[in-house]
């Protein structure tokens, strides 16, 4: 199927990035866990422009031609991912601005092992909910859904629901509260689930359901395994496409998001389900190699040089 347009969901953020300079395994006791009072001191930390949509578009820029659109709220903080968006080439109408509140913000600690510890604050992005996807779809858009503030996220998921739109869903952070019939609808009536393999098996455990029952129904589910790479599963094809050796891993934040850029960028422009694994793998190695989530700048013959991709 050709699409004519990408409609990306989900929050857009500010990203404040810290390094522990240790294992975060060190100080925690397990006899002690029933009360829990820890301070980490980092030596690094860097604010940076962010948020699961912003990472998607970005890295869909990077890849594809094809029109992209974020549809999201921030607030009077946000003028810097308006800019961001338009230098990139990314559509801004859709994108609300609430001057009484602040942009999401997503604070990470991560130690040196790569273990990442979030907290998050929704802020603006609950206005989502405010957005009418129908405004600014086509017949032939694609749709990704995925995490954001509870209203926005579910307003989403109903919306291309009701109006039969493929999607690419994408539950992510949201499982620690979606209910389980909400998330059962989200994964049934999609075209792709995506999650990592952590991910993928709580998904399955609370909608009781095998992959194979799924991919019966016609979905196509891939779980991303980091560096390991990625898995692929339908009624009809299984693939593993391993992921891309970097030598020097700067910054592991966003390669999740980056990945799934590529491999929609992959999808959108006619590619094969084995090149379009492989455009993401690629992306996301791109963005490890990098501080930050949209710092990388590859250019499309650098990547497809790398995906072995023609």
């Amino acid at each position: 199927m050709k699409y004519s347009s990408v409609i990306i969901t989900g929050s857009v953020a500010y990203d404040e990035i810290m390094d522990f300079p240790g294992q975060f395994a060190d100080h925690f006791h397990p006899e002690k866990l029933h009360q829990i009072n820890v301070s980490f001191v980092v030596d690094k930390l860097n604010k940076q422009l962010g948020g699961i949509a912003t990472n998607i578009a970005y890295n869909l820029s990077l890849t594809t031609k094809v029109p992209v659109k974020v549809l999201a709220a921030v607030g009077s903080d946000g003028r810097a991912f308006l800019n961001f968006f338009q230098k990139n080439g990314i559509a801004t109408d859709g994108i609300i601005i609430d001057n009484d509140l602040f942009t999401a913000t997503g604070k990470v600690m991560t130690d040196t092992r790569d273990n990442q510890i979030w907290a998050y604050y929704y802020g603006a992005s609950a206005k989502g909910k405010n957005i009418a996807l129908k405004k600014y779809i086509d017949k032939n858009s694609l749709v990704i859904i995925s995490a954001v503030h509870t209203d926005a996220f579910l307003h989403f998921q109903k919306q291309a629901i009701e109006l039969h739109l493929p999607y690419l869903y994408d539950p992510g952070m949201s499982l620690t509260w979606i209910s389980d019939k909400d998330l059962q609808q989200g994964v049934e009536k999609c075209r792709w689930l995506v999650g990592n393999d952590y991910e993928i098996a709580q998904i399955l455990k609370r909608i009781r359901k095998t992959i194979n029952e799924l991919t019966d129904y016609g979905l196509q589910i891939i779980t991303t395994l980091g560096e390991r790479g990625v898995v692929y599963q339908s009624k009809n094809e299984n693939y593993h496409v391993v992921g891309y050796k970097v030598q020097d891993v700067i910054d592991p934040t966003g390669a999740g998001d980056a990945w799934r850029g590529g491999f929609i960028a992959g999808i959108v422009n006619g590619l094969s389900i084995v090149d379009s694994l492989k455009l993401g793998n690629a992306l996301a190695s791109f963005a490890v190699e990098k501080y930050g989530t949209v710092n990388h700048r590859p250019t499309m013959k650098q990547i497809r040089e790398r995906a072995h991709v023609l």
